[in-house]
């Protein structure tokens, strides 16, 4: 009898289990997203949340564009600097090549001047060395606002879409008894966690970026002047 009970109770317990398990397939399978054609019945005047959405997703999409440029600009200014470089190393090479040239004179004034160009050659190129890291840094960072900006359009699509599962839903359309707004709060708040993410990594990278960028400034203000490097520290 008692191992009768214990089965029974057993596949209740299934049966119980399976109902939830449906239950909660049943409202994660409804919609999260409403389809902008659906919002053609519903009246203008109570459209107004959803205008305003529409305002800050364009806003958003708006400063995704502008991360975008600001990437390659970053870009750019990283491959000057890398130029730069370059050069400062081929003037190092040059200056090697003038003090051997000057030993082989065994004059010691032209062999003293040529050690110290080749030093402030050597200088420079350390300078421009770190310019590069620093703008290397500098488009690190520049990604990382353009994820930032990523992440908050997504926001802004995802609250969109939540104002007009709510405008559709005031109308009296039935096709709102499909989705469920548990589903439309649940995507809202993962996009909004992931603003956040983006944005401590944006700090994060703005610390590594002004570290790299002190650094060139003192190796640059060590070199003598015409070795330091050619970008500025805006």
């Amino acid at each position: 009898m008692f191992q009768n009970r214990t089965k029974r109770h057993w596949v209740m317990g299934l049966a119980l289990g399976a109902t939830m398990a449906f239950t909660a397939g049943c409202s994660s399978s409804k919609a999260a997203r409403v389809d902008d054609a659906m919002m053609a019945r519903v009246p203008e005047d109570q459209l107004g949340a959803v205008r305003e959405a529409q305002l800050n997703r364009t806003k958003a999409a708006d400063n995704v564009t502008r991360a975008e440029v600001a990437v390659r600009d970053a870009e750019r200014a990283t491959e000057v600097a890398r130029r730069n470089g370059d050069a400062a190393k081929s003037r190092m090479e040059a200056e090697k090549a003038a003090v051997k040239a000057a030993e082989a004179t065994g004059q010691q004034s032209p062999i003293a001047s040529a050690k110290i160009r080749l030093q402030g050659a050597e200088a420079g190129r350390v300078a421009a060395d770190a310019e590069v890291a620093w703008h290397d840094r500098k488009t690190d960072t520049a990604k990382a606002e353009k994820d930032l900006r990523d992440a908050e359009l997504r926001v802004a699509e995802s609250e969109l879409n939540l104002a007009q599962f709510k405008a559709l839903e005031r109308s009296g359309d039935v096709r709102a008894k499909e989705m469920s707004e548990a589903n439309f709060m649940s995507v809202v708040a993962r996009a909004k966690g992931e603003v956040e993410d983006a944005r401590r990594r944006v700090d994060e990278q703005k610390r590594v970026e002004q570290d790299a960028r002190a650094e060139w400034q003192r190796l640059r203000s060590e070199a003598p002047q015409g070795y330091g490097g050619s970008g500025t520290a805006d």
